[in-house]
């Protein structure tokens, strides 16, 4: 059981420190793709800190674990991210490069996001319950959404034409 609490509690605090690195990244930015990318992160994260604390508190109280639809928990993305995107074509006409040091802080983000896919594949092969499989399952699957996301708008911020090009390269290869 405290293996259980430890991993919970440490997940807990690492979702906490990356919502708020993401929310500052998102507040210091003048990037407007940038901005959105890590604003829907620092949500992102903020909803994984309270999914995490949810099960915490429900192991404390010995109730077990819950089925992760029961806590509303969701890897899904996908509409964050076409919002993202949707904006992308607008960025081509926004003047000027991108900020200074966001290459480090999306790098710092990729690292963070990787080490959250090895933090939560670990804890999934530790779990013996199938709602806390379901959970850590769905945990990594939402930080490789991140990592993507995180990787694409770096390459788009990058190369925008390489980005347009393989994007729209199936329509070269269909």
């Amino acid at each position: 059981m405290d293996d259980v609490l430890d991993i919970l509690r440490l997940g807990v605090e690492k979702e906490r420190l990356r919502g708020a690195a993401y929310a500052q990244a998102a507040a210091q930015t003048h990037h407007a793709l940038a901005r959105a990318t890590f604003t829907a992160l620092a949500e992102q994260e903020a909803a994984h800190e309270r999914y995490l604390k949810a099960y915490y508190d429900r192991q404390v109280a010995n109730e077990g674990w819950p089925a992760p639809a029961e806590l509303g928990v969701s890897a899904d993305m996908r509409d964050a991210i076409k919002a993202i995107f949707a904006q992308a074509t607008a960025q081509i006409a926004q003047a000027g490069a991108a900020d200074a040091g966001l290459t480090e802080v999306y790098e710092a983000g990729i690292a963070a996001e990787r080490e959250s896919v090895e933090f939560y594949a670990d804890a999934l092969s530790k779990a013996t319950d199938p709602n806390a499989k379901a959970f850590f399952a769905t945990l990594v699957k939402a930080e490789k959404m991140h990592l993507k996301l995180l990787s694409e708008t770096q390459e788009f911020l990058d190369d925008t034409g390489k980005w347009f090009f393989d994007e729209e390269q199936w329509i070269v290869e269909g």
